[in-house]
Parts: structure tokens; sequence; C-alpha cells
């Protein structure tokens, strides 16, 4: 009886789009991200880098999941870094006006009319690849670019244990830029955005960001807020590495 009125039950939400999933105590199950962070960085302070911070959407993830979390928040786009600053996040949040890539270097950064698809790469305007095919490019402007190795040297952090990647399609030169962190087994977690389309001309590729992530031990734990073309094929989503 039990059985047939799970069923049941399933059968009732499934037809209004909803479904049931099964939630194990200390365990990760891949439905909710926040939940799954706090079984993979098992810390009440952890030192959190988020890379993109953008208006400061992870920051505020970050501060919901973790108690004390002491976040390091990089912006380069200097409107948006203006609007991070005018936020109220506490004296715990460490707001950086640069970005990270392979080498320490000033570089053309690409404004679009929304901000959270911001990119040192140019959009790609093929309709059949991107949704955001006919995103307007409001301004072009030179930043700093960083690399995480140097940026940890300068600043003595001696460990991440979550460091957050978005950088639409420039996560692959971020993670270059800090492999000696990676190779000294210094960073706990990567979170990042996995391009599946491409939305970007010259995009990292996700196969070679998965190998390089496990060449360096960080396994995929799962895929989160995941993006679809037509309602079909994977567009992009967000992934969790430990």
């Amino acid at each position: 009886m039990a059985d047939r009125l799970k069923n049941v039950l399933k059968s009732l939400l499934s037809s209004t789009g909803l479904f049931v999933g099964r939630q194990f105590a200390n365990r990760v199950t891949g439905y909710e991200l926040a939940r799954d962070l706090n079984q993979i960085v098992k810390l009440d302070n952890p030192l959190c880098f988020d890379v993109g911070a953008n208006r400061g959407q992870t920051i505020e993830l970050l501060q919901d999941c973790f108690r004390h979390p002491v976040i390091h928040a990089f912006e380069p786009a200097s409107t948006t870094y203006a609007d991070l600053q005018k936020r109220q996040f506490g004296s715990s949040v460490h707001l950086h006006p640069i970005a990270f890539g392979e080498r320490v270097e000033a570089a053309e950064f690409r404004n679009y009319k929304h901000s959270e698809l911001n990119s040192f790469l140019t959009m790609n305007r093929d309709h059949t690849e991107n949704l955001f095919a006919e995103e307007e490019l409001v301004q072009v402007e030179t930043v700093q670019v960083d690399t995480l190795d140097r940026f940890c040297a300068e600043h003595g952090i001696e460990h991440i244990d979550l460091l957050k990647i978005d950088t639409q399609g420039f996560e692959l030169p971020v993670l270059r830029g800090g492999e000696n962190l990676l190779r000294q087994k210094r960073v706990g977690a990567v979170l990042l955005e996995l391009n599946f389309s491409l939305l970007y001309e010259g995009q990292s590729d996700y196969l070679q960001l998965m190998t390089l992530l496990r060449a360096h031990g960080l396994r995929l734990i799962d895929l989160y807020e995941k993006e679809r073309i037509s309602g079909r094929e994977l567009s992009w989503a967000t992934a969790l590495f430990a």
C-alpha cells in the first residue's frame, strides 16, 4: 500500500512538472548546489575565491551556505565593479577590480548589455549554437589581469577551500594561471561553468577543463543549474569538482 501511495504521489507531481528525489543525511545528492557545497566543504569559515563576481550572486550563495566564509571576490568590469561596491556584504568579503588569466597583463574586456555575459571573448553570432547570438556589445575596456598563483603568493594565501570561476568561456586560462596551486593540492574544491554549446569564439573546451582538473586529483561531483537549447541538448551547466 505504501509503495502504491508513493507512486500515485509521484505521478501527481510529475503531471505538474515536479518530481520527488530522495535526500540522504550527510550525502551528496546532486539536487541542490547549496546543500552539496556544505557536504563537500565541511568548514564554518572556508576561504573562498569568487572569480567573475558580477553583482554578488555567488557571494550571497556562499554566505547562505557557510557560517563565516572569508570571500575574495574578483570583478574586472568597471561599471559592474562599481555596482558591486555599493552592496553591503560585511567585513569578511574583500573586493578586487581584477581578472585572472595565464599571465600578468592588461587585456581588452568586452561588456555586453547583460553583465552576466561579460567576457574577454567575442560572442558567437550563430543562432543555432547560441541563445545570446543577438546580445549587444556595449563597451570594450582595458582591464588588469593577474594569475591565481601570483595573487596568492603576494597575499600569503596558502589554501583555497572553494574556487568558483564564472568567466564566460575564459575558465581554462584562469586555471592555467593557478597550476602551482593545483599541483600542490592547495585548492580543495572548484565550482565552474561548463559550456557545451559554442557561446563565445575561442571559449574553453569542457573536456579540456575536466581533463586538467582530473590531472590534479579533482573529480566531478555533479552538474547543477543546467540550461538547454530548445529544451533538449545541454547548453551549459555549473559543475562542482572536489
